[in-house]
C-alpha cells in the first residue's frame, strides 16, 4: 500500500495536483540536499522501535511539494521553543553532545547524511523511551536551503488510513501522511549557527501540547540550553507599548489606535510566517521620526531585534482579557468607558448592550 501526501481525511479524485504541490510550483525558492523517512513504531508493550531506511529519497516533485508545505507549516507554527549548543556552567551537568558532534562532523563533511539520520533516529528512540513518551510515525529528516539558508529539520508526521476514489470511481483504501498535524517537530538552522556564534536561537523546536514535555525532551536530544523565550519578548512588546504610549501622554483615542497599528503589523507578521522586527514595526507607527518607538525601546526594554509573534499575547494590544473564579471576560479595549464601565471601589464591571445570544441564553435561564 502506497503512501499518499496530504492532510485531507478523504482524498480527491481524478488528477487535480494536490494544494502542497501546487504551492511548490510557484515557489522555486527550495533546494532539498538530502531527505530520507524513517519509522518510529510501538512494541507489543508501548516501547517506541525504529525501522531504518538505508538510502535517501530521490528528490522528485512530490518531494519537493512536501518539503514546501512542512516549510510553511512550520514557519506559522506558534508556540515554539528556542535553544543553542552552549558549555554547561560551573556545576550544572554536561549535556549530552552526540548530536552537537554528529552535526558538526556532517556539516565537515565527515559522516554521511544516512549514517547521521540512522543514529539521530535511534538517539530519538532513547529519549522518547526515558521520557515515556509514546510517540510514533513517520520520521523524516532532511537538510535543505530555503533563499539562502541551510536546514536541518526533523519531523515526525503520522500516517492515517483513508479512502480515496480512482479514476474509474472505485474506492479503494490508502495511507496518506498528515502533515498538518505535527507535534514532534524541530529546526536547526545551520547558517545562523555557523556565522551568529553568539546567537541563542539557531534551534528551534515544538512544545506540544500542555502536559506533553517535548520541549524536555529536544533540550535532551539536541543538548542544547534554552534560549530565548518568545511568549516573554511578545510580553515585553506589550508593556512597551502601554510606557511609549503613557510617556507619550496620548489621549484614550489615540492609545487605542497606536495599540491597534502595533497589533495589525504583528498580526500581518504571524499570518506570514514571518518574524515581529521591531525596527520594521517602528518604521509604520506615527511617531517623531521613523524610529522613534525603536529609540524608545533601546533604552531600557531588553527585547530582541526579531522575535516570533505569539496570538494569545498580542490580543492584549487590542482586548482586555481575563478569567478566575468560573469567569471568562474578553472585550475590546475601546468600549471601556462606552459600554463596559468599571468602578474600581466596588470592583464592579457593568455592561450596557449584553451580546444577543448570550442575552438569550440569560432569559432562558431565568
Amino acid at each position: 500500500m502506497g503512501i499518499i501526501l496530504g492532510s485531507s481525511a478523504v482524498k480527491a479524485p481524478y488528477n487535480t495536483p494536490p494544494s502542497w504541490l501546487t504551492l511548490w510550483l510557484c515557489d522555486m525558492s527550495l533546494d532539498i540536499d538530502k531527505i530520507i523517512l524513517h519509522s518510529l513504531r510501538l512494541d507489543a508493550e508501548g516501547r517506541p522501535q525504529a525501522d531504518t531506511r538505508a538510502q535517501p529519497l530521490v528528490v522528485d516533485d512530490a518531494v519537493q511539494g512536501l518539503m514546501a508545505e512542512l516549510h510553511r507549516i512550520y514557519n506559522g507554527k506558534g508556540g515554539k521553543g528556542f535553544g543553542y549548543f552552549a558549555e554547561p556552567a560551573e556545576g550544572e551537568e554536561a549535556p549530552d553532545p552526540r548530536f552537537c558532534e554528529a552535526l558538526t562532523a556532517l556539516q565537515q563533511g565527515t559522516l554521511d547524511f544516512v549514517p547521521f539520520s540512522v543514529q539521530l533516529t535511534e538517539q530519538l528512540v532513547e529519549t522518547l523511551g526515558r521520557h515515556e513518551l509514546d510517540e510514533h510515525g513517520v520520521l523524516l529528516v532532511a537538510r535543505y536551503q530555503y533563499v539562502g539558508v541551510d536546514y536541518l529539520l526533523l519531523a515526525l508526521l503520522d500516517s492515517k488510513e483513508s479512502v480515496t476514489v480512482s479514476d474509474t470511481l472505485e474506492l479503494r483504501h490508502i495511507q496518506y501522511l498528515d502533515i498538518g498535524k505535527m507535534n514532534l517537530v524541530a529546526r536547526v538552522d545551520l547558517t545562523e549557527w555557523q556565522t551568529q556564534s553568539e546567537s541563542r536561537r539557531y534551534v528551534t523546536f515544538s512544545k506540544g501540547r500542555v502536559g506533553r514535555k517535548l520541549g524536555d525532551l529536544f533540550i535532551e536530544l539536541f543538548g542544547i540550553r534554552e534560549g530565548m523565550d518568545a511568549k516573554l519578548q511578545n510580553k515585553g512588546l506589550l508593556q512597551a507599548v502601554d510606557d511609549y504610549c503613557e510617556s507619550k501622554q496620548l489621549p484614550s483615542d489615540e492609545r487605542t489606535e497606536y495599540k491597534k497599528q502595533v497589533f495589525k503589523y504583528c498580526s500581518e507578521q504571524a499570518s506570514a510566517g514571518e518574524e515581529i522586527e521591531i525596527r520594521e514595526l517602528s518604521a509604520e507607527l506615527p511617531g517623531e521620526n521613523d524610529l522613534d518607538f525603536y529609540s524608545f525601546i533601546g533604552e531600557e526594554y531588553q527585547l530582541e531585534e526579531r522575535f516570533p509573534a505569539d496570538r494569545s499575547t498580542l490580543r492584549g494590544l487590542t482586548k482586555f482579557v481575563g478569567s478566575g473564579g468560573g469567569l471568562t471576560l474578553s472585550f475590546d479595549q475601546k468600549l471601556l468607558g462606552s459600554r463596559v464601565f468599571y468602578d474600581p471601589q466596588t470592583d464592579t464591571l457593568t455592561v450596557k448592550g449584553v451580546p444577543p445570544n448570550l442575552k438569550d441564553q440569560l432569559l432562558r435561564h431565568q
